[in-house]
C-alpha cells in the first residue's frame, strides 16, 4: 500500500458496514488485504482490494484494523496468533465496547494476546453510511506512542475525514463504549414520547457518568469533551440511525427484546453489565447505566423511570 514514499501492508478484519466504510476511506489512497467472513465480491470490486478468509494470509501485515464486534476480538486474535509469525503488527481498534466477564477495555484484551504490540484506538462520531457517502467526518486516534499515531493517520487522513490525536486510551475507549448504553436510554425516552427536555437531561447526566467513571479509571477530563466523548455521545443519542438508540426506541414501543437482538450487533447491550460492574469496582454511581441494565433484563420501565425521577436532590457537580 502506497503511503507517500512508503509502502505499507494493511488489513481489515471485519465484514460489516463499519469495515466497508473504513475500506472506502482507505482504498482511495492505499492497497489492503481484508479478511471478511461474508461479502459480495461484485459489490466491492476494486483492484486495490484483496479478499481472504484465511488469517495466515495476513502475516505480512504492518497494520490490522479490527472492525468487528468488541466481544469477538479476543476469539479472533487468538485464532490470528495461531496462524501468523509476525510479531510487529500495529493493531487499530475500531470497536467500542467493554469485554464481558473480564470487564477489560479492548486494548487490554489485545495485550493479553499480543503483549508486545502497539495498539491505536480509533473513535469518534461517525455513522458508517455517511463515511461511505463521502460526507465530512472527523475521528480521533489515541495511542501512547506519538510516532505511531502519525503513521496510522497517514493511512486514511483526507480532506473529508479529519483526524485528531490524543494519548488517553482509557478515556477514548470508555467514552465510545458508554455512549452506546446512554443511547439506549435516549432511544427509550424517545420511544416513550417523554420529550426533548428529557433527552437533553439524559445526554447531560450521561456524560457526567462517563466522566466520573473515566477519571476514577485514570482517564483525562478533556478527552470526554472531545470527539470520542461528547461528540460521539451527541451523535449516537440524537439519531435513530444509531442501532442502540433504535433498540431503546423499539423496546419502549413494545417490541420483543430477543427478536430485536437476534440479527444485529448491539454494543450497548453487550457492554452494559460490564460497565455497571466497573462502576461497582471503582465505587462510582451510575444510575443511568444501571437503569438501562434493568430495562434490558425486563424490569418494569415505569418503575425505573419513577425511581430515577425520585432520586435525592443534589448539586449538579
Amino acid at each position: 500500500m502506497e503511503t507517500g514514499q512508503f509502502m505499507k501492508k494493511i488489513s481489515i478484519i471485519g465484514s460489516g458496514s463499519w469495515a466497508l466504510a473504513l475500506t472506502k476511506v482507505i482504498v482511495e489512497k492505499k492497497i489492503k488485504i481484508k479478511y471478511r467472513k461474508t461479502f459480495d465480491k461484485k459489490k466491492y470490486a476494486n483492484k486495490k482490494i484483496e479478499f481472504t478468509d484465511k488469517f495466515e494470509e495476513l502475516d505480512d501485515s504492518e497494520y490490522i484494523f479490527l472492525a468487528i464486534p468488541s466481544q469477538t476480538i479476543r476469539k479472533n486474535l487468538i485464532e490470528l496468533k495461531a496462524k501468523i509469525k509476525n510479531t510487529n503488527i500495529v493493531f487499530i481498534v475500531c470497536s467500542k465496547g467493554v469485554e464481558r466477564k473480564t470487564c477489560k477495555l479492548m486494548n487490554e484484551v489485545i495485550l493479553d494476546i499480543f503483549p508486545s504490540n502497539k495498539v491505536v484506538i480509533l473513535s469518534g462520531p461517525n455513522f458508517s453510511s455517511e463515511l461511505i457517502a463521502k460526507k465530512p467526518s472527523a475521528c480521533v486516534l489515541s495511542s501512547l506512542n506519538k510516532k505511531t499515531l502519525f503513521e496510522v493517520s497517514t493511512i486514511f487522513s483526507q480532506k473529508r475525514f479529519r483526524v485528531y490525536f490524543n494519548n488517553d486510551i482509557i478515556g477514548t475507549q470508555l467514552g465510545g463504549a458508554m455512549k452506546n448504553v446512554i443511547a439506549i436510554a435516549c432511544g427509550f425516552v424517545k420511544g416513550n414520547r417523554l420529550g426533548e427536555n428529557a433527552k437533553a437531561a439524559i445526554i447531560t447526566r450521561g456524560i457526567s457518568e462517563i466522566v466520573k467513571l473515566g477519571l476514577n479509571m485514570g482517564a483525562k477530563t478533556k478527552t470526554f469533551y472531545g470527539l470520542s466523548g461528547i461528540g460521539d455521545l451527541v451523535l449516537t443519542c440524537s439519531s435513530l440511525k444509531s442501532r442502540n438508540t433504535k433498540f431503546g426506541f423499539d423496546l419502549a414501543n413494545g417490541k420483543n427484546y430477543s427478536q430485536l437482538k437476534k440479527n444485529i450487533v448491539l454494543e450497548g447491550v453487550e457492554s452494559c453489565e460490564s460497565i455497571c460492574n466497573l462502576g461497582k469496582k471503582y465505587k462510582v454511581e451510575l444510575p443511568l447505566c444501571n437503569s438501562v441494565q434493568k430495562i434490558i433484563k425486563g424490569v418494569d420501565s415505569n418503575k425505573i423511570i419513577s425511581k430515577l425521577l425520585s432520586r435525592p436532590l443534589q448539586f449538579e457537580n
